[in-house]
């Protein structure tokens, strides 16, 4: 059943995220280091370069697709048992202590690291399982029949499509939101 808020045609843009990910994150690094603080133009360029190379891999731009929204569970996680902590008496200042101290610091970033290496390598194996189809459909082969009297149904069947509507709706929304908040208060 279709929504008005259906977002099932913004997949079609699933590519810029990669792009944007890779970007952001590859350039973070690459400020870090000790060579590039002073060319900051250089990194922005070599990360500019391998977003773009990403975006040549279908296996890297699905992986990075599937390891997001797992990524945003465990920080959604993390948070909401800091906060349990919190409700319970403890300070921030005591639960940052302990994080990043010298008795459970160590251990907590190999924690940390050893959950974004499994989700990583899960689902680098799972997009690379379907794509050299290693996984069969348990449901048989998808077939896909076209009916109709020519180009003008089908035309007008997509146009007045549920999910395009309702993403059409999305995007006007979107719009005189951006408008409102560009617009000066008087």
């Amino acid at each position: 059943m279709a929504t008005p808020l259906d977002v099932g045609l913004l997949q079609k843009f699933d590519v810029i995220f990669p792009f944007i990910f890779v970007l952001v994150i590859v350039y973070a690094v690459l400020a870090r280091t000790e060579w590039f603080k002073e060319k900051q133009g250089i990194a922005f360029m070599l990360a500019f370069l391998l977003a773009v190379m990403t975006l040549f891999s279908s296996i890297a731009i699905k992986t990075i697709n599937r390891m997001a929204p797992w990524f945003v569970l465990v920080v959604v996680f993390g948070i909401l048992v800091i906060l349990a902590y919190q409700a319970m008496g403890l300070s921030e200042k005591t639960i940052l202590e302990t994080i990043t101290g010298k008795e459970y610091g160590g251990a907590f970033g190999w924690w940390v690291l050893a959950l974004m290496l499994i989700i990583g390598f899960g689902s680098l194996t799972s997009v690379v399982s379907e794509e050299q189809q290693f996984t069969k459909l348990a449901a048989g082969e998808n077939v896909t029949q076209v009916t109709g009297e020519g180009e003008a149904v089908g035309f007008w069947a997509t146009l007045f499509h549920p999910k395009v509507l309702g993403l059409g709706l999305l995007l006007l929304i979107a719009m005189f939101t951006i408008r409102q908040l560009a617009s000066k208060s008087e």
